[in-house]
């Protein structure tokens, strides 16, 4: 078995075999892992073998106390009564609960969303939270969106008549689902009507999670693993970002030296709300080709999808 410290980048590098293995419409089986600092695991397939290294974009160690609840966490919702490979991916700035009761309540809506999950699906954990909007003026037509809810500002904007601030900070990822959003949106429209200026009120919304069960468990691993950058991380600064890619890249190839394989590649987990939000590759792409140009295989991981950057021809 693997090392619960090694299961993210174990089940990481099983989504990463298993979208190359889509992408050429072979059958690639992950076989061995090297026992390394950064990780190399090797798969086998019809065309020879696919060689990839796997490289989380932050230093858990820089925030000891969201690291160990993590881990707890991990261990706590792999012990429980849903069986199977299972991510679940924390999104920017957000840490799973430490406290009771809210990591018990944590864990109840992690197996909830989990249990009925086949292999190879997604769901999200949703979780409560309250918002609140608040009338500034009569006048204008426009929400001020802080939080999760912020890049749909000009979607809230329409549906209210005054000028309004709606602070969202407690949701770090609003579901995924338009319908739902909507619903929300169309919630928060109504009830500022009701507002007159100066006034304010707290509405019931939640934010969402993603859990992803694998489509098999890869090197014999089961159980839960969580993909949680320390909270302070801000995947939009360009200059933290551009430092962890270089050091991650250069780290990689010196890793992948020496495997055997056909292809060799690297996959960058990363956390972003949406992955089709990551901006990984323009990080990549803005420091020396020198550093991936004997990897013809780089990808970004984030929110349980694989985002390829380079790829084979």
């Amino acid at each position: 078995m693997i090392a619960v410290a090694d299961r993210l980048s174990t089940y990481a590098a099983s989504l990463l075999v298993d979208w190359y293995a889509d992408r050429t419409a072979h059958s690639y089986q992950l076989t061995s892992v090297t026992d390394a600092a950064l990780p190399v695991y090797v798969a086998d397939g019809p065309d020879g073998k696919l060689a990839v290294a796997i490289a989380a974009l932050w230093e858990p160690e820089s925030d000891a106390p969201a690291e160990d609840a993590r881990q707890l966490m991990e261990e706590r919702l792999t012990a429980g009564n849903v069986r199977g490979p299972y991510v679940v991916w924390v999104p920017p700035h957000a840490s799973v609960p430490s406290q009771e009761p809210a990591a018990s309540d944590f864990v109840m809506r992690t197996q909830l969303a989990a249990a009925p999950m086949q292999p190879g699906t997604r769901n999200e954990i949703n979780l409560p939270v309250k918002i609140q909007i608040a009338k500034l003026r009569d006048e204008g037509g426009y929400a001020n969106v802080s939080g999760g809810l912020s890049r749909f500002w000009t979607q809230i904007t329409e549906r209210v008549d005054g000028t309004f601030s709606v602070n969202a900070m407690r949701i770090r990822r609003a579901p995924q689902s338009e319908a739902t959003r909507i619903a929300l949106f169309d919630t928060i429209g109504e009830r500022s009507k009701e507002l007159s200026t100066g006034q304010a009120a707290e509405l019931d919304a939640v934010e969402a999670w993603t859990v992803q069960r694998l489509r098999a468990e890869p090197l014999g691993e089961t159980g839960f693993a969580i993909a949680q950058a320390p909270p302070r991380i801000d995947p939009s600064d360009g200059t933290l970002m551009r430092r962890l890619v270089r050091k991650r890249l250069k780290d990689a190839a010196a890793s992948l030296e020496g495997i055997d394989a056909d292809v060799k590649g690297v996959g960058l987990v990363a956390i972003y709300e949406y992955a089709e939000h990551e901006n990984v590759g323009s990080f990549v792409k803005s420091l020396d080709p020198g550093l991936y140009a004997k990897l013809p295989l780089v990808a970004a991981i984030a929110d349980g999808e694989v985002r390829p950057i380079f790829q084979p021809r």
